[in-house]
């Protein structure tokens, strides 16, 4: 049986949390610019952002205005009050979030991102991951941010039981300590991995819904939103959102013509489905496996709406070259 290092192994949930990250950064920089076209305040806004980590395992949204000042953020402090922080560029003020101000220079057409390994974060010691992008209505800076804990507390409470990944954790923002450390239970690390990815495209499916739902109290047509969805889709790993009725048709789709079988017995795993449809189940989290038309691995992930008879299913492909894949060779990675 082929081994791989502990340390290859932190590097890559590391490197898939980059991803999905990213994408949840893309569609809350979408979000926050149709909350305030239509006139939603910054205290609506903040609601909004608190139900999503709530709800979700993203734990940290950070956005600011064009001088890198955090107006909207669901961190509070022990009295309750918003955290306050600012973005500096000074890297001797702030050595890990002014690597983010960058993105203040960032012109609104772009999609730029940056990403930061998990390390332990210079206020509070604890492990933490940031993603940023830029913004896609002003200036700004949009940052989301992961804590280890949650996967700990997963780990801990027996959501994910794994002793491999367990002691990948305890290292996780320090991965070069694991390097000496090898196994071969590459099947239960990829059910871990698995796990993982599904909970991170929950936190997108949620951020579509919000996004979509403000975009139609904006007024915003069809065409828009559709567009908005593609640009998501063109500069995150996602390879697909389709938001649809229950039961019907496409409402809104990234492609930039969508196909008449667009429905919910259209859709990858439809079969899977009913429990959506019927309101037994809020979640479909299919696991990684070949598509039918071509072999190629992927994940889906259907979310109902909260409240509108709809849900929305993101299509994440998946590289044969990583540790998700079934047909993952470390010895054709050096892993």
């Amino acid at each position: 049986m082929p081994k791989i290092s502990l340390a290859t192994v932190a590097r890559a949930l590391d490197a898939m949390l980059d991803g999905q990250m990213t994408a949840q950064a893309r569609i809350a920089a979408h979000l926050v610019a149709v909350a305030e076209a239509s006139g939603h305040d910054a205290a609506q806004v903040i609601e909004t952002l608190e139900a999503i980590a709530s709800t979700t395992v993203l734990d940290e949204f950070w956005i600011t205005d064009e001088q890198g000042m955090a107006y909207l953020t669901n961190v509070r402090d022990a009295t309750g009050a918003l955290m306050p922080f600012r973005f500096n560029p000074n890297p001797a003020v702030q050595p890990q979030a002014s690597k983010f101000y960058a993105l203040l220079g960032s012109p609104i057409e772009s999609d730029h991102v940056i990403t930061q390994s998990a390390q332990v974060r210079e206020i509070d010691q604890e492990i933490y991951k940031y993603v940023g992008v830029n913004g896609v209505d002003r200036k700004r800076i949009v940052q989301v941010g992961n804590a280890l804990a949650f996967e700990e507390h997963d780990l801990q409470s027996g959501s994910y039981t794994s002793p491999v990944m367990t002691a990948v954790m305890a290292a996780f923002g320090e991965p070069d300590l694991l390097d000496f450390a090898f196994t071969d239970q590459l099947d239960e690390i990829r059910v871990v991995f698995e796990e993982i990815l599904g909970k991170q495209i929950i936190v997108q499916a949620r951020l579509v819904e919000h996004f979509v739902t403000g975009a139609e109290e904006a007024g915003w047509p069809t065409e828009e939103i559709n567009g908005r969805l593609l640009r998501i889709v063109n500069s995150s790993p996602l390879d697909e959102i389709h938001v649809v009725s229950m039961p019907g048709d496409t409402v809104y789709s990234s492609l930039r013509s969508p196909l008449a079988c667009e429905t919910p017995a259209g859709l990858p795993g439809s079969d899977e489905l009913s429990s959506l449809l019927d309101g037994t189940n809020k979640v479909v989290d299919q696991p990684t496996a070949p598509r039918a038309s071509d072999g190629a691995l992927y994940k889906y992930v259907t979310v109902a709406f909260a409240n509108k008879p709809r849900f929305v299913q993101l299509s994440l492909p998946i590289d044969d070259g990583t540790l998700l894949s079934p047909r993952y060779n470390p010895a054709s990675t050096g892993g």
